[in-house]
């Protein structure tokens, strides 16, 4: 298997049509950042929860489905991206485990989001939460219907925490500046109904907000000066944070979402609201990984003196 170039762009291929709208993606933002193509087809594993006539299937011909499907891939990738390297490559055995183990190193992974049932996805695997959950590079995952012409100028990131945010504002401001793009900072609150019904009737709604906008500001103070070129907007909202990232994705062309690090030892998670999000946006959604063995309090840029 060849090194992945850290300028490179991988994308899951599978004949689907959800991955060649993730190819399209992927060509899109190759011939924009300069960045070469690799598409990766995973040749699916068949020893788990198969009937007994399909484990008889020559590999041979898996293998022969497999070559044509990249190689389709491949054609229209080149004569969308012409003058873009793009390369192409067989992985085998589970699909997430592999399309990550292909994109260490990447620029970022994109894979069209999977319109299976859920209950397919429970028997078969949901690909892409699994990368989304996985990846040390930034997963972008690209909807059916996306289309390069349709664009909002708007970037929406969310924030389900103003803790350690610092590494997704990074993120989030250095994508906005690079698409040219207006961002909408969105920090969404409540708790469970059984308190969240205390907390408004005794602190207050407006209260909480407002502290909350006054911390917001703070932490973005630093971003707004490295970025001026960056047309900022922040909302605190009282409500669940998949929801109202939900809404916002309505007028986006893209939204950023963070995979937290919780727990000790300390384990990567993809939570409910990205779950949620991933699922129902309509727009691409960009999952960045944690950096690892760094203290993400010393990344915003008043404090590094630089953006990551």
């Amino acid at each position: 298997m060849s090194t992945v170039h850290r300028d490179a762009i991988v994308v899951g291929v599978d004949g689907t049509p959800a991955s060649l709208t993730a190819l399209d993606y992927a060509v899109h933002e190759g011939r924009r950042i300069g960045a070469h193509l690799r598409l990766v087809h995973v040749v699916p594993s068949m020893s788990v929860m198969v009937p007994a006539p399909i484990m008889a299937f020559p590999p041979s011909d898996l293998e022969q489905r497999a070559h044509a499907i990249l190689e389709r891939a491949a054609k229209r990738a080149r004569e969308s991206a012409s003058g873009l390297f793009v390369e192409a490559e067989l992985a085998h055995g589970p699909r997430a485990r592999a399309l990550v183990d292909a994109a260490k190193d990447a620029r970022m992974l994109v894979v069209g989001r999977d319109s299976r049932s859920m209950l397919d996805r429970l028997l078969l695997g949901d690909t892409m939460a699994g990368v989304a959950a996985r990846a040390e590079c930034p997963v972008v995952s690209v909807p059916a219907g996306w289309a390069p012409d349709l664009t909002t100028g708007l970037v929406v990131v969310g924030l389900k925490s103003l803790d350690r945010a610092e590494q997704l504002l990074a993120d989030a401001f250095a994508t906005a500046s690079d698409h040219q793009a207006r961002l909408l900072v969105v920090h969404a609150w409540r708790l469970p109904s059984a308190y969240d019904d205390i907390i408004a009737s005794r602190v207050g709604e407006p209260k909480w907000d407002n502290r909350d906008t006054a911390a917001l500001a703070r932490l973005l103070e630093p971003f707004e000066a490295a970025h001026p070129e960056v047309e900022l907007t922040s909302k605190v909202i009282h409500d669940y944070a998949a929801h109202a990232l939900e809404l916002a994705a309505r007028n986006a062309d893209l939204v950023i979402l963070a995979r937290r690090v919780i727990g000790f030892p300390p384990a990567t998670h993809l939570g409910g609201t990205a779950r949620h999000v991933l699922r129902t946006a309509p727009c691409p959604v960009r999952v960045v990984p944690p950096k690892p063995h760094e203290d993400h309090a010393d990344e915003a840029p008043g404090r590094a003196g630089h953006t990551a």
